[in-house]
């Protein structure tokens, strides 16, 4: 019996969209490590090729590698400097310090080589976030493996496990998963203090699932009670964060040192909203260029842009979180919101959404990126204060 052209046809295209999701992303590794070797090599031009992975550990990197080889400190901190390691959680520092007993690398080479893998996880991981939608696929993945800020993703940070697991929870939501996002989320406290705040998306989801299917508002936590796995997702979702405090407190007799710490650099908590306003009016004092505290102010302004545009289009959990992750950290000032943004996976996830509506912005876009990908980098090298 002759096979139907229109069967044959769904079944060929199956493994032929495979084949597009593992490559796309392989290629812009490939062109991300290129473009990152010649920034390095035009911005350190006397540096020995084999320290390339050790030259883009600059800033927060160096406490990581510190946390992977040695661990946290004590108290008083050795040389009684004033700022300790506990500000940085321990997820994937310690994932690194494992694989370095496994790998026969210096640190900094099995950094990057966990970080290009997590990375390569993450852009694979978006393709069903993003509907299949090519263009957008393509943008992230070159984002986050070739982009001005693919250095974040791609050396010795925790954005990249952070993109991850927020992807992972919202794919788990998307399933009605709610335990596997519980334990995922619990992963991604464990990577940074906002992580905790993804809880709010779990329980929005639930309630959204819990509306579709005809139930009240007063309904929902009577309906919650009698869910026992909907209760340990929730309830499971911040232990990262609650482990690592309880570290703290034997380590150090303080489980909330790595907030404390924070005034070592001398971040006071305050009004964000006021912080903002202190960015965007902080005018350079020449030329027409932003000065740093203002680009940091409109990395806020972008990410709560698109905030609104998800919430607009009514996808809550991915707003509410978002929300939470830019107020949180904005209430200490604007320092890092470049880099908080980029690897704020749902506003950038949507920002690649909008520019892939068109095709002459989407190869716009793309060409943009990767230019940025080498100046990116080369401001990194070079002490550009945006990007720290």
């Amino acid at each position: 019996m002759p096979t139907d052209p229109l069967v044959r046809d769904r079944a060929l295209a199956v493994p032929a969209a495979s084949v597009f999701v593992m490559l796309v992303p392989l290629a812009f590794l490939v062109a991300g490590l290129a473009l990152r070797f010649l920034a390095f090599r035009a911005a350190l031009p006397g540096v020995p090729a084999a320290d390339f992975a050790q030259a883009l550990c600059r800033w927060d990197c160096e406490w990581y590698v510190r946390i992977a080889e040695e661990g946290y400190d004590p108290f008083p901190v050795p040389a009684r400097v004033a700022g300790g390691n506990w500000a940085f959680f321990p997820l994937f520092p310690g994932l690194v310090g494992l694989a370095r007993l496994i790998l026969p690398f210096p640190t900094m080479v099995t950094a990057t080589l966990v970080s290009l893998a997590v990375s390569y996880a993450a852009a694979v991981a978006a393709w069903p976030l993003l509907a299949g939608n090519r263009r957008a696929y393509a943008l992230y993945a070159a984002f986050l493996l070739a982009g001005p800020f693919s250095v974040y993703f791609t050396t010795f940070m925790t954005e990249a496990m952070f993109v991850l697991l927020t992807i992972g929870v919202f794919l788990a939501l998307r399933q009605s998963n709610y335990l596997l996002a519980g334990v995922l989320a619990a992963l991604l406290s464990a990577t940074r203090i906002v992580g905790v705040f993804i809880v709010f998306a779990i329980v929005i989801a639930m309630f959204l699932e819990h509306r579709r299917r005809g139930g009240t508002v007063a309904g929902f936590i009577p309906e919650l009670l009698k869910r026992p796995f909907w209760l340990l997702a929730i309830v499971v979702s911040p232990l990262g964060a609650f482990v690592y405090m309880a570290y703290l407190d034997w380590q150090l007799g303080d489980a909330l040192a790595f907030q404390h710490v924070q005034r070592a650099w001398g971040r006071v908590v305050g009004n964000p909203a006021v912080y903002l306003w202190h960015s965007l009016t902080s005018f350079p004092g020449a030329g027409f260029l932003p000065s740093t505290p203002q680009q940091q102010g409109l990395a806020a302004v972008f990410g709560l842009v698109m905030t609104g545009v998800l919430a607009w289009k009514r996808r809550l959990p991915e707003a509410v979180f978002s929300l939470f992750c830019i107020v949180i950290p904005l209430s200490a000032g604007t320092i890092s919101f470049v880099r908080f943004m980029a690897g704020l996976a749902p506003v950038c996830l949507m920002a690649v959404e909008l520019l892939a509506a068109r095709s002459w912005l989407f190869a716009l876009a793309l060409l943009v990126l990767l230019a940025g990908g080498y100046f990116g980098t080369f401001g990194w090298l070079t002490g550009y204060l945006s990007l720290v």
